[in-house]
This record gives structure tokens, C-alpha cells and sequence, in this order.
């Protein structure tokens, strides 16, 4: 199975109510895309010290890379991402990090 997270900072200005919508929009890609297995976001909630700037964090999973790289490309996925990255701070340092990996290859 792969992971594929993902940690986002938006900007300040960026309504909790346009967030929300973002999130749905990405989620709502389960009905387009099968592979994609699941989806859930959240708001950080950790120690001060580890924040780092990103403010949510959202993850899915796939059963495979090869449907993940599927979903990367597809055009929902983009025209998707194209409006995420549209919301994301771009002050200061990155305000998107991806990170996926294969709990099959541990």
C-alpha cells in the first residue's frame, strides 16, 4: 500500500470555510478515482517546536505506485491541485511538502 502525505501552509488571509471546501474537493476525487483508498485531513495540533510552518496535513492511500502515479496525473488531480497551490502562503519558506511510501517496502 502507498502512502501519499501531504503538508500544506495556506495563506493568511484563506477562509476556514474555503479550506473546508479544498479539502471536500480533493476528497470528492474518491468518485472519480477508484484507486485512490482512502483520504483524511486535519489542522496541526502538535508541540510548537516541531510546527514548522504547516498548518494541515492531508493524506490518501493507494494499493499500489502505479495507481498512485495514475492519480497523479490525472486531470481532476490537477485541475484540483492547480486551485490547492493557488491557496498555499507563499512567504517565507515551502508551504507544500509531499511525502509517499510503500508500507509494503519497510
Amino acid at each position: 500500500m502507498v502512502k501519499h502525505i501531504v503538508l500544506v501552509r495556506f495563506k493568511k488571509e484563506t477562509s476556514q470555510a474555503a479550506i473546508r471546501a479544498i479539502f471536500e474537493k480533493i476528497r470528492a476525487l474518491e468518485s472519480v478515482l477508484p484507486t485512490m483508498q482512502s483520504f483524511d485531513y486535519g489542522l496541526y495540533n502538535g508541540a510548537e517546536a516541531r510546527y514548522k510552518g504547516f498548518d494541515y496535513a492531508f493524506y490518501m492511500t493507494f494499493n499500489n505506485a502505479q495507481e498512485r502515479d495514475e492519480y497523479l496525473v490525472h486531470p481532476e488531480h490537477v485541475k484540483v491541485g492547480t486551485e490547492l497551490r493557488s491557496m498555499l502562503d507563499p512567504e517565507g519558506s515551502e508551504s507544500f511538502f509531499a511525502f509517499d511510501y510503500d508500507t509494503d517496502l519497510l
